[in-house]
């Protein structure tokens, strides 16, 4: 059994970089040792992003334990962007739902990036960031989105099942018939839109379902950016069973603009 013991604490810190951050909670808190080496971890700083508060091949204390009253203006955290893990400082706190943080390094401190909790994987307080070259030009409420800004017109349609769009008349509804319609949204930009997220909602449950991520819309699309799915089970199809739903358009984790609509 001590055998057994030291394998599995010489493996933790392999498996526990793949358990997500809102589940280490619940493992910490009861045992110092455990905190130790669920929570505690160190990684060497590749590159000069963050040159000269971090210099390149420092080796940084991370912790993954962390709720949101940790995550502050000015704390250094390591977030996933994309595939990758990178450093960053917290510049500015979004007050949303959820919480947007936007982060950004030393090598182009005005490229801010829109993160969320669930992106961080460890911050550290050690890092005295006061000497950083960041000059905030906005308060953080100016980086909360305004969908008059972004969209012309947004709504929900529908056509016969089975037909498709170029034979078809779009009907704006937010009633749907899963024997009947097609699912159609519309969505008409008054600029291109990246990194672009949609959700389906159930307002009973509040059971998330997401349609797509990291979307973009081409303002010149022609015609305008229609998508439409059969309701069923199979590749492709809208898997969603009789209920009211919200259908959630989101743009760099902040919410443009929701609709909520009934399947009969």
């Amino acid at each position: 059994m001590f055998v057994t013991l030291i394998i599995f604490l010489l493996a933790t810190p392999l498996w526990i970089k793949a358990v997500p951050t809102k589940y280490i909670s619940r493992m910490t808190g009861k045992v110092a040792l455990v905190d130790r080496v669920v929570c505690d971890f160190s990684t060497t700083v590749v590159g000069k992003s963050m040159n000269p508060l971090i210099t390149p091949g420092s080796a940084v204390k991370m912790s993954r334990c962390f709720e949101n009253e940790d995550v502050i203006e000015g704390v250094v955290v390591l977030f996933h962007d994309g595939a990758n893990l990178r450093f960053g400082i917290i510049r500015h706190v979004l007050p949303l739902s959820p919480i947007v943080y936007k982060v950004s390094d030393e090598k182009a401190p005005e490229l801010l990036h829109d993160v969320i909790l669930e992106d961080i994987a460890g911050i550290t307080k050690d890092i005295d960031v006061r000497k950083s070259s960041y000059q905030p030009k906005q308060d953080a409420e100016s980086f909360v989105l305004d969908s008059d800004e972004f969209l012309t017109d947004f709504y929900l349609a529908k056509i016969p099942k089975g037909a498709g769009i170029e034979t078809s008349t779009v009907e704006k509804t937010t009633l749907f018939s899963r024997q009947k319609d097609k699912f159609c949204s519309v969505v008409v930009p008054k600029k291109n839109l990246t990194a672009v997220e949609i959700e389906i909602i159930n307002t009973k449950t509040q059971e998330a379902i997401s349609l797509g991520k990291n979307i973009i819309y081409d303002m010149s699309s022609k015609p305008t950016n229609i998508g439409c799915r059969d309701f069923g089970f199979g590749q492709g199809m809208l898997n969603i069973p009789s209920g009211t739903y919200r259908y959630v358009f989101l743009m760099n984790h902040q919410v443009l603009a929701e609709i909520q609509f009934e399947v009969r």
